[in-house]
């Protein structure tokens, strides 16, 4: 059976720091990120691409709050599914162009079924959109908003060869009640998401790109130091010491972690220039399970 590899792509990477997104801004992004997978594209392995979503997410809520009266509502599920829909059109025209079309690309829209009494409705911790002023925040607060998969189809078109873009920025998130599947407003972490995907379809490799180098010891300090080698219990060890704050680095350790434990193969935490030698085990923080993984 041919290697399968799951690659997530940070949806913060698309826009350079500092700079308003843009779509010409987006395709430059896809094409420098998935232009060093040419000998992965054009071989016979399985790949499957998630991707975050949080700036985009946060344009659209734009979109709906500047058009109140003017145009219905979308709840923050439907702002998920359009994201989608955007960044998929992204990358399977930016794989058709890279491959002349030789290498066949779907984006499948992905519900994800959450529970519907989890805390994270009541907590969230994962922020998506632009920054707002004091004053717009506070108004914003003051309304009573809060600022802070289906495998099955996946696998069949993943065994015809076609290269899957799935459960963007998560997912969409859902709820089953008395076996009927309906939306709720929430955002799921996309690298979670993309874990437990990762190991429903048995895949060989998880890369996680995001826009560092790897996971580092002491993050933003003078004493920081890249790892480019840790296990789980490293990584969780440094968890519990607060080295990986939530909604950046954090649920993306906690994913590689799941990954490594459910699967026991390799996951990879890398920034874009470096994917294709991540895939190599040669660039980024490669996590293994202890016995193979020396402490570097």
């Amino acid at each position: 059976m041919p290697e399968r590899l799951v690659v997530s792509l940070g949806g913060n990477a698309f826009v350079r720091e500092g700079e308003d997104m843009t779509m010409l801004g987006q395709f430059e992004f896809a094409a420098r990120t998935l232009a060093p997978l040419a000998d992965v594209l054009a071989s016979d392995r399985q790949l499957l691409l998630t991707h975050g979503n949080g700036p985009q997410v946060g344009y659209i809520l734009t979109r709906v709050e500047e058009a109140l009266g003017k145009a219905y509502t979308l709840p923050l599920e439907v702002c998920v599914a359009e994201s989608e829909g955007e960044i998929g059109y992204v990358l399977q025209q930016t794989v058709h162009n890279l491959t002349g079309g030789k290498r066949p690309v779907a984006t499948i829209l992905t519900q994800v079924v959450v529970d519907a009494d989890d805390t994270g409705f009541t907590h969230p911790t994962k922020p998506i959109g632009p920054w707002f002023e004091a004053e717009h925040a506070a108004s914003l607060e003051a309304a009573g908003i809060d600022l802070v998969v289906e495998s099955g189809v996946i696998e069949s078109m993943l065994q015809l060869g076609v290269l899957v873009v799935a459960a963007g920025g998560g997912g969409i998130p859902v709820v089953e009640r008395d076996g009927q599947l309906e939306g709720v407003e929430a955002v799921i972490d996309k690298d979670l998401a993309t874990a437990l995907l990762a190991t429903s379809l048995q895949a060989d490799q998880l890369v996680l790109v995001t826009g560092v180098a790897g996971v580092y010891e002491n993050f933003g300090t003078e004493t920081a130091r890249l790892l480019r080698h840790s296990s789980p219990e490293q990584l969780e060890a440094l968890a519990e010491a607060g080295q990986f704050p939530a909604g950046t680095m954090g649920p993306k350790v906690e994913a590689a972690v799941q990954f490594v434990r459910d699967s026991g193969r390799r996951a990879v935490i890398c920034q874009p220039v470096d994917l294709a030698a991540a895939i190599q085990g040669q660039a980024g923080t490669v996590i293994e399970a202890s016995q193979q993984a020396p402490h570097v």
